[in-house]
């Protein structure tokens, strides 16, 4: 043996460690400049859906088309693109990168105090290059899968938690029906839901509406 040490891969938690190309909405409501950061995308390999000249209609084209990604403009007509960009992720879970000619500190505090749910997982300054593109379409893309994995889980502890919740209520139900211990209770619970092939959750959401087992 050589002693060598060999580093076990990271764990990922699911989470893809590369992306292929996406499909994706630009919003700008200058022509040129919208045109360019389509034709960058394109040069990328990704598919561009549209390009909307407002944020009431980047919206509605990400309810028809639901593309992975949004390049999303602040100054725009009608609805800006911060707003535009909380509206859609709130609503359809589709990230946007916020590609603006300004970096004032207003519009850059706006995003951090909503932080995650703003929709936005990238800010670039125009003029943007391919390069700077595809950097930012991967950094983006990247953490807003971290983030939909993080929802996914926040969401299975908190079911985990009514359960037991719910559990523990059917179990006091027992306790003071039936003049018996915490630990009998959950026993008879246990002992029912394999009796009748059913989940716990269910035999205890019966005895919490009955008031006893059944």
């Amino acid at each position: 043996m050589t002693g060598r040490h060999v580093d076990k891969p990271a764990k990922n938690d699911g989470i893809p460690l590369s992306f292929d190309p996406c499909r994706i909405l630009v919003a700008d409501d200058e022509h040129l400049v919208a045109s360019g950061l389509a034709n960058h995308a394109r040069d990328l390999g990704h598919t561009v859906v549209d390009i909307a000249p407002d944020g009431d209609v980047a919206v509605q084209c990400c309810r028809e088309h639901r593309p992975d990604l949004a390049l999303m403009d602040i100054r725009m007509p009608k609805m800006n693109g911060i707003d535009a960009a909380m509206l859609i992720y709130a609503e359809l879970g589709i990230p946007s990168i916020i590609i603006s000619a300004y970096s004032d500190d207003e519009h850059v505090n706006r995003i951090h105090r909503h932080g995650e749910v703003s929709g936005v997982f990238g800010y670039l300054l125009k003029p943007v290059t391919r390069e700077q593109l595809s950097v930012q379409i991967g950094v983006a893309r990247q953490r807003a899968a971290v983030e939909a994995r993080q929802g996914i889980r926040i969401g299975q502890l908190e079911n985990n938690l009514a359960q037991r919740r719910t559990v523990e209520q059917a179990k006091w139900v027992l306790v003071s029906k039936r003049s018996v211990s915490e630990p009998e209770a959950h026993e008879l619970l246990q002992k029912a839901a394999r009796d009748r092939r059913r989940p716990l959750l269910e035999v205890a959401q019966a005895v919490i509406a009955v008031g006893d087992l059944v």
